[in-house]
């Protein structure tokens, strides 16, 4: 349903009734600006002839709103493709505004370039020639994606690093604007917008007007009301209530529909899969998201563009946010910092099948002075077994690592293949695991932690420890890693990237290409490494977050994502092994504090009995 508030209900000229009355030839200028006037309000009409595509009625809609509107927001379900209708705009944007300059940005690099190449493939389809005409240079850099279109350019930027501060724009497009930071949105991109496209005339013109006045040939009030051409359009799925995004989407809603102000220039669309027409659903898709319930809070805000609280599953999405640093260090390391500690937590898996759970690593640093974790690092992946190695080793020689803990199932093979490889051998790293059982209690666990401290030895490598997933330990893990939520004992990185001291320290750093850019990472640069990472500790709240309690009949405990995510087959499913890293690691760390803790005493008399 499309609701305009009271104040916008007016009539509207129809161009399209005028265009009719026309009649007889036209002059040549005068063809050309009715042409122009006409392709303008009919921009269905005009995508089709320039791209060959077709848009649906609501595409059409969004595209006026986001051309009549200084700032636009979409808030859609997945499907229901914000990216393309982004990509259509930036074209037609510059054609019929030249000398436009737009900025396109994300999170990461990644989903800025997501739109630039969907308006390279758009200039590529059949049906497309008079627009890619429209298009000059084009340029494809490490930090930079920029092509020269009527005058103007779109360009697609990562946001982190000095350099962004000096970009200039009037169109700002940001995909997925749940993940921005707030800071970043106010004090980096707002700023783009500042100076406006016509400065140079509107210099002129005010010189010219000044002279005038002071002429007595014109008035104060007669000068000339320049009107503002700078856009920002938001594109996002649903987010927590408690995130930038729902705030902003409120104060936006309340500019359009609040009777105390006036006129704004403010579009706000909410769309979920429902509002698709039915040939642009995949309903095997669908189906399965609903096996979970329609009232599941990871397919309300996914499929159905509505906002929860995140108060539903078994971690609280809003009391991680809480644990999450904000532009203080730690932020996330891609190298140890020296004098620190790092504890690690492997969740193995052997197989590269596409639609396998991942290998997951998670490493978190030690506070000195607390004692509690911060996740600084992780990693997640598909891949050959010497993939893995190879970032194990990275980790291992780039962290000073003090303990480590590995799933049961898979440890010991990982480890021996790790210690036989000649990348562990030329590093002269060799890994040994301590005889503990961690899920002992009382007495018994004193007893364990002891004779884990006598077994430790740093400098030999005796530092890991396997840990069986009995339904104990699982319910043991969980609940403290619960407990250490709530508590704020166990923290989160900061973004790197949002931070310029943090991101210039970073990206200069010399990485190791052989051990971490393999498989589908081969052509990542520093900044996609760095952009990852940030990512990653994002991705690890949200798969905590879908994480469900459940009980069976019989008093079984369970702690695992809900069944109709579970279920699901494709490479894209949803997994929770960076969640299972965490919490390892977590669990581990609490064990390390508990032995180093120890006291053990070295015999150094021994009794010889003496025969009578």
């Amino acid at each position: 349903m499309w609701y305009p508030a009271e104040k916008y209900k007016k009539k509207t000229e129809n161009y399209n009734d005028i265009f009719l009355e026309l009649k007889g030839d036209l002059e040549d200028k005068e063809a050309k600006i009715t042409l122009a006037k006409f392709l303008r309000q009919n921009l269905y009409f005009t995508t089709y002839i320039l791209t060959g595509i077709k848009l649906s009625p609501y595409q059409e809609i969004t595209l006026k709103a986001m051309f009549n509107r200084n700032f636009s927001m979409c808030v859609w379900g997945r499907g229901c493709a914000k990216s393309f209708i982004a990509s259509v705009y930036c074209v037609l944007q510059c054609i019929f505004e030249p000398n436009t300059k737009i900025l396109i940005a994300g999170p990461t690099f990644r989903t800025a370039r997501a739109i630039f190449n969907n308006i390279e493939k758009m200039t590529e389809t059949k049906g497309a020639e008079l627009l890619l005409q429209a298009f000059g240079g084009k340029s494809k850099r490490n930090d930079l994606y920029e092509w020269d279109i009527n005058g103007g350019s779109i360009r697609a930027i990562p946001l982190s690093g000095e350099k962004i501060r000096g970009f200039r724009a009037n169109i700002l497009v940001l995909d997925e604007f749940l993940l921005l930071p707030e800071e970043i949105i106010k004090n980096v991109l707002m700023p783009f917008l500042v100076a406006p496209q016509d400065m140079k005339r509107r210099i002129d013109i005010r010189e010219m007007e000044d002279l005038l006045i002071k002429e007595g040939k014109m008035a104060e009030q007669d000068r000339v009301v320049f009107t503002n051409n700078s856009k920002m359009i938001a594109l996002s799925s649903a987010s927590y209530t408690f995130e930038n995004l729902y705030k902003t989407y409120q104060e936006w809603v309340n500019q359009i529909t609040s009777a105390d102000k006036g006129e704004s220039s403010y579009f706000v669309s909410q769309l979920g899969f429902e509002a698709l027409p039915p040939e642009m659903i995949d309903k095997t898709i669908i189906e399965e998201a609903q096996s979970g319930g329609t009232s599941h809070s990871a397919f309300l805000r996914e499929y159905c563009a509505q906002f929860t609280d995140g108060s539903d599953s078994y971690f609280s999405a809003k009391k991680m946010e809480d644990c999450t640093l904000k532009d203080e260090y730690p932020h996330t390391l891609v190298r140890g910092t020296p004098g620190k500690r790092y504890i690690v937590g492997i969740d193995p898996n052997m197989s590269d099948s596409p639609n396998a759970d991942y290998f997951a690593i998670a490493v978190l640093e030690i506070d000195d002075e607390t004692g509690m974790g911060i996740l600084v690092h992780t990693y997640a992946g598909l891949g050959n077994l010497n993939n893995h190695i190879k970032y194990f080793s990275y980790l291992i020689t780039h962290f000073n690592v003090v303990m480590i803990v590995c799933d049961n199932a898979g440890a010991d093979i990982f480890f021996d293949t790790c210690n036989q490889s000649d990348v562990f051998k030329n590093s002269r790293i060799n890994i040994k695991c301590m005889d503990f059982n961690a899920e002992a209690e009382g007495s018994e666990y004193e007893l364990e932690t002891k004779k884990a401290k006598l077994q430790y030895n740093l400098s030999d490598g005796r530092i890991a420890f396997n840990q069986v997933f009995s339904s104990s330990f699982i319910r043991k893990g969980n609940e403290y890693l619960q407990a250490c939520i709530d508590y704020k004992k166990v923290l989160f990185a900061s973004r790197t990237c949002s931070n310029e001291k943090f991101f210039n320290e970073t990206i200069g750093i010399n990485l190791p290409r052989e051990l971490i850019f393999s498989g589908d990472k081969q052509e990542w640069t520093n900044l996609d490494f760095i952009e990852n990472q940030d990512d990653f500790i994002y991705q690890t709240k949200k798969q905590c977050a879908l994480v469900e309690y459940t009980t069976t009949s019989r008093g079984m405990q369970n702690f695992d994502l809900p069944q109709h995510l579970k279920r699901g087959s494709a490479n894209t499913r949803a997994r929770k092994d960076n969640y299972s890293a965490f919490m390892l690691a977590n669990w581990a760390l609490k064990c390390y504090n508990d032995i180093m803790k120890q006291n053990t005493e070295n015999n150094t008399f021994t009794f010889t009995p003496v025969m009578f």
